[in-house]
């Protein structure tokens, strides 16, 4: 070319050219068909958790309906589940890390089924429920830490959408158990059948979850940890103290700023090379999906703070299920109109928050650049929620199911942004670590006690002061929100608080090279 003898394109060049053509297009081919098949398996996790939900919805369903022996002695069949939660999640962690996630879910799935079957043994007794319930709760104890270090695997470009459709199934698959049992007992049929439902319906999915996706799919240690740093060694080097230093500073991982750096370093070599590298299709393309963003180090107070807030949230949400039957009937609402007119409100009422939540218009729980906005959006629908709910005990009959409707709609849309810090604070290398704190707090804190206790109030107080009692739940929740907020600020390294720690003093030293004066 220099020679001004510009070569024209041979055999050679032109084989090359087509080689690297095809090889472009066998790599989009099967990026699609591994995304296919991520959609798919998904698809079939999703509906498998949904059948787990109607189960624990299906038992609150018979426990309101039992007639006989007193409220509290019912309502304890929604302890005991939680009971076998609470000793199956401090030995899921020891149990993923010697055998592996994919062999102990597999194992516990088996079994969780074969014990949902004794729900159909003819004549059961109440305390041999308490037994099975405990039994479903205790294997039932891996899947949610599972689908979560699942979803971070495999949908972390889709994990603002996934990850809140996976928690949306909790208030649906409970919503439709409610109303089945119930109304299977109102039409004389036995609730049963509803657990017939559920063990062939978690059966089918899991079955074809592991025919469809496989090992390798399915086994999480086929996969290497989800990291989020720059594959490029170039990029590492050259932009590994920048990164880090930025990273310190805002206190988020640096994937981001990696890739920042790289963006730059292409464009400057576009600049230099001039309109030969150029490629016009690059304008028309939509920017990917960002990944999950991580804090560099725990957040502990963050993580707390909100985890004991979002179980007092669902404290309330669950808490309403237990005691809205008998409050119901207390203000001159039919059976029927109190199961369909709070199924429904419990269902969409969250759906539509937690909708606006997880949309990325308004906040970006997968962020953690952006965790004090996800936590002040948190604590301001809290607090609303709370206001609603306290006037409730105080609104006319006709007014009382939109104004319950309203405040659903304000705490469905805490759920999934919480669940969006708890999920992310402890670092990528603790996913499995947090969901199982998550549970456990909430099980130990609310969801095992509540059903007894609220069971006890009913019986010793009544149904007005067992509802006002619930609805204080909310308000905890949005003070507990509050004090996140306050640690989320405090904990930030850029703040004057963080600055005067010893740990603040011990780092600055050591970056410096020289004591503080």
């Amino acid at each position: 070319l220099m020679a001004g003898h510009p070569s024209h394109p041979g055999g050679g060049e032109v084989d090359l050219g087509a080689y690297l053509h095809e090889s472009d297009s066998d790599g989009k081919a099967l990026q699609a068909t591994h995304k296919h098949k991520c959609l798919i398996i998904y698809l079939l996790l999703l509906v498998a958790f949904l059948s787990v939900q109607f189960g624990h919805g299906s038992n609150i369903g018979v426990a309101v309906s039992l007639k006989g022996n007193s409220k509290a002695m019912n309502l304890a069949l929604g302890s005991w589940v939680t009971v076998g939660v609470c000793v199956g999640l401090p030995v899921t962690p020891w149990a993923c890390r010697t055998w592996g996630a994919y062999r102990v879910c597999v194992f516990c799935l088996v079994i969780d089924v074969l014990v949902i079957l004794l729900m159909m043994w003819p004549g059961i007794t109440l305390h041999q429920i308490y037994v099975v319930r405990f039994l479903v709760g205790f294997f039932e104890a891996p899947f949610l830490p599972y689908l979560q270090e699942w979803l971070a695997r495999f949908g972390k470009h889709t994990w603002n959408v996934w990850n809140a459709i996976l928690h949306a199934m909790v208030p649906v698959g409970e919503c439709l158990g409610y109303i089945i049992a119930q109304e299977l007992v109102e039409a004389g049929f036995s609730w049963q059948y509803a657990f017939a439902g559920q063990a062939a319906a978690l059966s089918l999915c899991s079955v074809s979850c592991l025919m469809y996706g496989g090992r390798k799919y399915l086994d999480l240690s086929h996969e290497k940890p989800q990291v989020f740093v720059a594959d490029d060694p170039v990029n590492n080097l050259n932009g590994s103290s920048t990164c880090n230093r930025q990273a310190e500073g805002g206190g988020y991982d640096a994937s981001q700023t990696n890739s920042d750096f790289t963006t730059s370093h292409e464009d400057s070599n576009f600049h230099s090379n001039g309109d030969a590298d150029f490629d016009s299709s690059v304008i028309d393309e939509e920017p990917p999906d960002r990944e999950v963003e991580y804090p560099v180090t725990e957040k502990w107070a963050v993580f707390w703070a909100t985890n004991a807030s979002l179980a007092a949230q669902l404290g309330f949400l669950s808490g309403a299920k237990y005691v809205i039957r008998d409050y119901g009937e207390q203000r001159g609402f039919s059976v029927h109109t109190t199961i369909f007119m709070f199924s429904a409100i419990a269902l969409v009422g969250p759906a539509i928050g937690g909708a606006i939540a997880m949309s990325g218009s308004v906040i970006r729980p997968d962020q953690w650049s952006q965790h004090k906005k996800t936590i002040f959006y948190i604590a301001c629908t809290s607090s609303v929620a709370s206001g609603i709910a306290v006037l409730l005990p105080y609104t006319s009959t006709a007014i009382f199911w939109p104004a319950l409707f309203a405040c659903f709609i304000a705490a469905g849309g805490v759920y999934p942004a919480a669940q969006g810090i708890i999920n992310i604070a402890l670092t990528s290398s603790r996913v499995i670590d947090a969901s199982v704190y998550q549970v456990q707090c909430n099980n130990i804190l609310f969801a095992m006690p509540i059903p007894y206790v609220i069971g006890k109030s009913l019986d010793l107080w009544g149904e007005d002061t067992s509802f006002r009692c619930v609805t204080l739940l909310q308000v905890l929740s949005a003070c507990g929100f509050a004090l996140a907020l306050v640690a989320a600020t405090c904990t930030e390294e850029r703040s004057a608080w963080h600055r005067l720690q010893p740990h603040a003093k011990t780092n600055a030293k050591f970056e410096t090279g020289s004591p503080m004066t």
